[in-house]
């Protein structure tokens, strides 16, 4: 089951219409993997996927066509040299494990918050 259909989509991100076929069924495909990967919530019924979910997959597929989602990950600078010295050189040091976050990500991560599945422990109560 995908959140959105290829009709949604397309009635609105304006750059999906240009996409190849393969294109868009790639850009299908990958919105619904990147809230999947989050732990959102799966519908069997498209016309019970909530607004704000299928708001979220048109920021994917528009985030993926602008070239910020998808394309690697870069990490964060936690400390950086320059040296003057006999020439220069630079050296930067990067938190273990650190990324940067655009725009889109940003966006996404606060229309599927109410829709992530908790990942904690659950206690059982035996009776």
């Amino acid at each position: 089951m995908s959140y959105i259909t290829e009709q949604e989509a397309l009635a609105n991100v304006t750059e999906f219409a240009s996409q190849t076929a393969g294109d868009k069924a790639r850009l299908l495909a990958q919105s619904e993997a990147y809230l999947r990967a989050r732990n959102v919530k799966e519908y069997k019924d498209g016309a019970d996927v909530p607004q704000a979910l299928k708001l979220a997959c048109y920021e994917v597929i528009k985030g993926i066509i602008a070239g910020q989602l998808y394309q690697g990950k870069k990490a964060t600078v936690t400390s950086k040299t320059i040296s003057a010295q006999s020439g220069t050189s630079v050296s930067k040091t990067f938190a273990d494990g650190s990324e940067d976050l655009n725009v889109y990500e940003q966006f996404i991560s606060e229309l599927i918050a109410p829709f992530t599945k908790t990942q904690g422990v659950q206690w059982l109560d035996r009776i």
